[in-house]
């Protein structure tokens, strides 16, 4: 399991998740509170890796739900790149690919929230 999480110095708001491992109700609950820490540290606008994530559970998914009506509450903004192959099916098959902001890249993601 991996969470590693990267600052942008010049835009203090912003914060990089890296995620990797198992995304399973073990591994969710302790990412989720990681996450919910990092906002009420003040970074508002999320952008979370799922390159390095082999699985996805529904107890992962709901994670991203959650992050994202807590960020909505302090005007905040998630977004998720570099699904792989089975992260981005997961989140077609349960139709949620449309309630995300999706990038390639980080660059792209970063840029979006200006």
């Amino acid at each position: 399991m991996g969470f590693d999480v990267k600052n942008i110095e010049d835009k203090p708001e912003i914060a990089i998740v890296y995620l990797k491992g198992r995304l399973d109700v073990h591994y969710s609950s302790e990412v989720e509170t990681q996450i919910n820490k990092l906002i009420s540290e003040g970074k508002k606008k999320l952008v979370i890796s799922l390159n390095d994530v082999e699985y996805l559970s529904s107890s992962g998914l709901r994670i991203f739900i959650a992050i994202s009506r807590t960020l909505k509450e302090v005007n905040g903004q998630l977004k998720l790149i570099k699904l792989n192959e089975t992260a981005r099916k997961i989140f077609k098959i349960v139709e949620l690919i449309d309630m995300f902001d999706i990038y390639e890249s980080e660059e792209e993601a970063i840029n979006s929230f200006m």
